[in-house]
């Protein structure tokens, strides 16, 4: 069995969590007006390295422009345990009604990035106000760009463990259908792989009245969309996991008119790496036997991607048996499923051994979902995710 942690230190970590809930509620609104996208986040930034700075706590900057890495007790021994909270926003207009709704047109926080910020802050400052009540070390790191932008790729190609790499990463994402105060966790694959990519399809334009002297890429991007999706009913396991997505369609200008050429985006989610490519390998095969059926050309890119984030078992073991500790048993929820939604988390998790969270946020006063217009959360989730998270490192820190 891993070490516990104390009762005094846990009941240390709940008065400091008291104290500062209203703070992190604070944070959290202030951001969720003043919402900033992928590598843009400049103010958010600066808020935090403001309240770091407060703290007393010292930190970095400049890696994928915006991210910020704290740590706390750099100088100690031991293990290095990280934790990560993302801080970007999307391109969505907000439609919540809320008192503290974006300012910033055509961006919102509808995933919860701001809350995760106010986590991250607050394991910061639960850590360093325990002073020698914690000898361990620890580094927060705020991760601009997690929204398919690869901000966790570009911190980690600015440096960011060069110095300092952790030895233990944590990582946790608010969950709108789990009530708030809960902590949800799956033992297998808990985020699919993303891979984005684009397809261009090339035909010969001409009159609408004589498509016999054309080639048509707009019937041929048709007979490809409904190819592609029997990769998934009779390629893939009916037990596994795979989604493919069409998510854009441009092509043509005028209703009498065949264009040159139609233009596809989309995506490939799997929950394991053999899928993942068998999945590539599948809609290229479709492309070139759609191309030669229809005598148009079509040219696949797949886009750099993010793999599965999925647990390491033993630090997953503390996590869930830290969790239970700090809010009961009947409030850590093993989920039956992982989700399809991605997570560049990932970057970090294929390199360290991992353990990731979803936080309990289901909003009381709506029904919504991540990436929803009138996305809200219940708050109650910051203080949930700073008790557990800030408990978990000083035992991880401890179980050597």
């Amino acid at each position: 069995m891993p070490p516990r942690v104390t009762n005094e230190i846990s009941s240390k970590i709940n008065a400091i969590v008291d104290e500062i809930r209203d703070e992190l509620i604070d944070i959290r609104r202030d951001l969720h007006r003043h919402p900033e996208l992928g590598f843009n986040e400049v103010r958010t930034s600066g808020k935090i390295q403001k309240h770091l700075d407060n703290l007393g706590v010292s930190y970095r900057t400049g890696y994928g422009k915006t991210g910020v890495a704290a740590l706390i007790n750099p100088d100690s021994a031991g293990r290095l345990i990280g934790i990560r909270g993302d801080i970007d926003a999307l391109p969505i207009a907000e439609d919540s009604g809320l008192e503290f709704t974006s300012e910033n047109e055509g961006i919102m926080h509808a995933c919860g990035h701001d809350a995760h910020t106010a986590i991250a802050l607050g394991v910061a400052t639960v850590l360093a106000k325990l002073g020698s009540d914690f000898s361990g070390r620890a580094m927060v790191l705020f991760q601009p760009a997690e929204e398919g932008l690869g901000g966790a790729r570009a911190m980690l190609a600015d440096g960011v463990f060069k110095k300092d790499r952790p030895d233990v990463m944590l990582g946790y994402h608010n969950w709108p259908l789990l009530d708030g105060g809960t902590i949800g966790w799956h033992p297998e694959v808990s985020f699919a792989s993303s891979d984005p990519f684009d397809i261009t399809v090339t035909g010969l334009s001409g009159h609408g009245a004589h498509p016999h002297l054309s080639i048509d890429p707009i019937v041929a991007a048709g007979q490809f969309i409904s190819q592609i999706q029997s990769i998934v009913s009779r390629e893939v396991a009916p037990l596994n996991s795979a989604v493919i997505t069409i998510g854009k369609i441009e092509g043509g200008t005028a209703r009498n008119q065949i264009p040159d050429c139609v233009t596809l985006q989309g995506a490939i989610r799997t929950h394991s790496e053999e899928i993942r490519t068998a999945t590539k390998d599948a809609i290229t095969r479709i492309a070139q036997g759609v191309g030669i059926a229809t005598k148009t050309r079509i040219e696949v890119e797949f886009l750099q991607g993010v793999g599965v984030v999925k647990s390491d078992p033993a630090i997953l073991e503390n996590v869930i048996n830290c969790a239970r500790e700090v809010i009961g048993e009947e409030n850590v929820i093993c989920l039956p499923q992982g989700s399809m939604g991605s997570e560049d988390f990932a970057e970090f998790s294929s390199r360290i051994p991992s353990a990731h969270l979803r936080i309990g946020s289901k909003a009381t006063d709506r029904k919504t979902m991540l990436h929803r217009s009138n996305f809200d959360l219940d708050e109650s989730c910051i203080a949930t995710a700073v008790r557990v998270i800030s408990n978990t490192v000083i035992q991880l820190t401890e179980n050597k």
